[in-house]
């Protein structure tokens, strides 16, 4: 059996909170552990912590949590024998079940530099080398190669780090950083070890003594574990290079990384720090954050399909109101009323337009809005997952085929109309589809819309403000 188990403290004096730094909309701890959980090979993530928010991100994603002592969640303690530590509990609790462990994946909270790809060849490779200890990411450093370390001696100036003659005869040594080679560091985005290494810790080559001695090199750029500010944007850079932030819907939780098109919307409706807000859409916590940012929202409230996704808004936005329901339309759990309902990002869902959007404005007070997005076209209406889909990645490696749908405009308007609303608001603009989508569409039209309800002084008439393509007006 391949289990993961992924190290993470409370403290951090260099970098406080840098386990649980918001890192394209998730904490940076989660990344590491979504990647490791989306591997076919790994059967099962631990994670070993005091921290609270660190269990609280961990269970909410399925992992299994391992309680670090106190001895070996000091600023002294060493990781290698947290490692050990972890492997001791995995190892028992695999036994008491009949199973024995082949090999385990070894990750840190702080270092997110680290794919699903990577991983699986590192298992490949240590099942292909039986002699082989480990096998762990490095990438090449030159600029920071040895030959280029200083330390300031007593007298306040700068030495070698380790004497030149180390490397051979300083007479053909240069300032060319890659004079001495490529130099590769072992970039703590990943180590994968066999169960001896941490049976005989001892025994490793320093300073990770945990890889053992004949170690693998799983090659990559960038990688590296986070422990400064700084940092941060390098570890974006590199997510959003390896294409990791599209494996696993990234959470929005400030206002700029909302669409243009819902910022427009959404800024229409004269929210306030009084206002009321009940999220049904698929950006749970998130929404909230971005709206407290921006408009100083306190009462936000998010509707969600289980405890598993409670857990995790809670780990992001600890103040959002929960509402666990797999249905808008349950008067007995939702008897309030709310300024905003919103409901990005589900336009995918079955019966969106016919059953979602008439439940949702049911919800939504005397003056307020419901907004939602869509995709418009001039052209018939298309929800069949067959015709138009897109891949989505799950977990464990499944890939799920979504419905990519697109829908008529005046079919969209026609429904719209039947609500009664006061005022439908609409804001979109042309585009490609999704590069992962599979659909006949060349272009749709991105659109949000806002429908307020009818203060009752003139119940029955609609009034459309549109800002759409022309093209797709003609027949209004």
């Amino acid at each position: 059996m391949i289990c993961a188990l992924l190290l993470g403290r409370e403290g951090s004096s260099g970098f406080p909170g840098k386990n649980i730094y918001p890192v394209l909309g998730r904490p940076l701890a989660a990344y590491p552990m979504m990647v490791a959980l989306s591997c076919p090979s790994v059967e099962q993530l631990y994670v070993s912590t005091d921290s609270p928010a660190l269990k609280e991100i961990g269970l909410a994603l399925g992992a299994l949590i391992i309680e670090r002592p106190d001895h070996l969640a000091s600023k002294q303690a060493l990781g290698e024998h947290a490692y050990v530590h972890g492997y001791h509990v995995i190892r028992d609790r695999l036994a008491a079940e009949g199973k024995t462990l082949e090999l385990l994946v070894l990750l840190f909270a702080n270092a997110a530099t680290v794919t699903p790809q990577i991983i699986e060849e590192g298992i490949a490779a240590l099942r292909a080398n039986p002699a082989a200890d480990s096998a762990v990411t490095v990438s090449s450093y030159n600029m920071w190669s040895p030959l280029r370390a200083r330390k300031i001696n007593a007298d306040g100036l700068l030495d070698p780090f380790v004497p030149f003659e180390t490397f051979g005869d300083p007479k053909t040594m240069n300032c060319d950083r890659d004079s001495q080679g490529d130099v590769w560091f072992a970039d703590m985005g990943l180590s994968i070890v066999r169960p001896r290494n941490l049976d005989h810790l001892e025994s490793g080559l320093l300073p990770q003594k945990w890889m053992g001695r004949k170690i693998l090199p799983l090659k990559q750029w960038g990688g590296l574990d986070v422990d400064e500010p700084w940092q941060i944007p390098a570890v974006e850079a590199w997510l959003q290079a390896h294409e990791v932030d599209k494996l696993f819907k990234v959470q929005r939780i400030k206002w700029a990384q909302y669409y243009d098109s819902e910022r427009t919307v959404i800024s229409a409706l004269a929210l306030n720090s009084e206002s009321t807000v009940l999220d049904i859409g698929d950006d749970p916590g998130g929404l909230g954050i971005a709206l407290r940012e921006r408009f100083g929202v306190k009462s936000y409230t998010a509707m969600v399909a289980d405890e598993i996704s409670a857990n995790e808004v809670k780990a992001i936005n600890p103040d959002a109101a929960l509402i666990i329901s797999k249905s808008v339309d349950l008067p007995s759990k939702m008897d309030k009323a709310y300024d905003l309902v919103a409901a990005l990002q589900v336009e995918d869902t079955p019966d969106f337009l016919e059953k979602t959007i008439p439940a949702a404005f049911q919800r939504v007070k005397v003056g307020g809005s419901l907004i939602f997005g869509m995709r418009l076209t001039e052209k018939p209406t298309v929800k069949d997952k067959a015709i138009s889909y897109q891949p989505v990645l799950c977990g464990k490696g499944e890939v799920e085929q979504r419905a990519y749908v697109v829908r008529n405009t005046h079919e969209v308007l026609d429904a719209l109309q039947k609500l009664g609303a006061a005022r439908v608001y609409g804001y979109g603009y042309s585009g490609n589809p999704s590069s992962t989508a599979k659909t006949p569409f060349k272009m749709v039209c991105f659109t949000v819309f806002a429908i307020t309800r009818s203060t009752g002084e003139r119940a029955g008439e609609t009034q459309f403000e549109l800002q759409l393509p022309k093209q797709l007006l003609k027949r209004l």
